[in-house]
């Protein structure tokens, strides 16, 4: 049996993440570049990556409330907000990721 805590999520969850990983990483590249090239006014601009970043985290966990910020937040941008519904909510397993206890099957 293996625990909560050493699950794989499902593929289409794992995309997700993804999605929301590039989303937090990309800001953050820039910032690192403003940086360098000496403009440390932009550093206010790696708080972006605080959103996507805890998003991802909390998908990865099967946090329900992540999955929710995850379509809500994707909605700033029609196309990203329709892809969360069908990454997060239509298939079955993304389902049971977040409510497991919903899919349990009485023995």
């Amino acid at each position: 049996m293996t625990s909560a805590k050493t699950r794989k999520p499902p593929t289409p969850v794992m995309w997700a993440v993804v999605i929301w990983g590039v989303l937090a990483v990309a800001p953050l590249a820039i910032v690192l570049v403003a940086l360098i090239q000496g403009a440390p006014q932009l550093l206010l601009f790696a708080l972006l990556t605080a959103l996507p970043g805890s998003i991802a985290w909390g998908l990865w966990q099967g946090n329900r409330g992540a999955r929710f910020c995850g379509i809500f937040f994707g909605f700033m941008t029609l196309g990203l907000g329709i892809l969360m519904i069908l990454l997060l909510a239509v298939p079955r397993s993304s389902r049971v990721w977040f409510t497991p206890w919903l899919y349990e099957e009485d023995g």
